[in-house]
């Protein structure tokens, strides 16, 4: 059994002893032995002068804090797991090492703050991966899915409509970057790439937003009146004989996610879903309503520039 005191690396102390020795001949060499909080491992961590000057300027400038732990880091372990508590002990700071081959360096990664855990940080120090959104927080039990969830869609903004990959190949067009060499690194097909260089043609005078497809609404109409009883997911608790969607009329829907389920704006504004399968014109027997393609352009609304989301 550990000592748990015996664990506690001085970070400034680990620094300097690291840059003492940083020009060894053998660069490799250890600098420490030191204790790990995995129980399972089976001897102490030994880090050598880069990895120790990686691992103790992380914690010093980026943590702000002056000492830490190491979970583990056995000798062969490409990943070595580190952890620190700053001033909330509800948010340990955990981070891991991973050298890159081709730079011959060490990179930190700030990881989940939940212990022993493998996954990314998705929001900064000490946050809690998808696995994690339980775990206790600072305040406000949701204080983890809130914290994932701005970080998402900041994200999603920054990335815009492309792929990451897309970006990545019109960064590269950008650049002056051969397109050929740019198609093997990416796997963005050449027809693809000449789209993102050339942009779009200039738009006719006569033609606006209402005039293109991809901006039309979804419609489908029921087969018959559709009550609470016939759906799922009904975002209140209803009367099962609660009409939702009556008969020939027309709806907007959505899809939920990818290939995902299709969620309707039904009467009085209230959503429900329906599967892909009851909305199959070969699969009659299972159909509840019908997609209403000839109503899109009709009932397309411009977006309201005063909205706010």
């Amino acid at each position: 059994m550990t000592n748990p005191a015996d664990t506690i690396v001085n970070a400034a102390e680990l620094l300097a002893t690291a840059l003492r020795h940083l020009d060894d001949f053998d660069s490799r060499r250890p600098i420490a032995s030191i204790p790990t909080l995995d129980e399972a491992t089976s001897r102490p961590f030994l880090p050598f002068p880069a990895l120790a000057i990686a691992m103790a300027s992380h914690v010093l400038s980026a943590w702000e804090v002056r000492t830490f732990q190491v979970e583990r880091g056995d000798r062969g372990d490409r990943i070595r797991y580190f952890t620190a508590v700053g001033d909330d002990l509800r948010r340990p700071f955990r981070a891991c090492t991973v050298f890159v081959p081709d730079l011959g360096t060490q990179r930190v990664v700030e990881m989940c703050g939940h212990a022993f855990c493998p996954n990314i940080a998705p929001a900064g120090p000490g946050s809690r991966c998808p696995d994690h959104l339980r775990d206790p927080a600072p305040g406000d039990p949701l204080h983890w899915l809130r914290l994932a969830g701005a970080a998402a869609q900041s994200t999603q903004r920054d990335r815009g409509t492309r792929s990451e990959t897309e970006n990545l190949a019109l960064a590269a067009l950008r650049a002056g970057l051969p397109l050929e060499e740019i198609r093997r690194a990416t796997f963005v097909d050449t027809w693809t790439l000449q789209a993102l260089a050339d942009g779009p043609a200039p738009m006719p005078g006569d033609v606006d937003d209402s005039d293109n497809p991809d901006h039309w609404p979804l419609i489908l109409t029921p087969d018959r009146d559709l009550t609470a009883a016939d759906v799922q997911g009904a975002e209140a608790e209803l009367p099962p004989e609660t009409v939702l969607a009556r008969r020939n009329e027309f709806y907007i829907y959505f899809h939920a996610h990818e290939e995902g389920p299709l969620i309707v704006i039904g009467e009085d504004h209230c959503l429900f879903r329906l599967e892909w399968w009851q909305v199959q014109d070969h699969l009659p027997q299972h159909r509840l309503a019908r997609r209403a393609d000839e109503r899109r352009q009709q009932m397309y609304e411009p977006p309201d520039p005063w909205e706010t989301f």
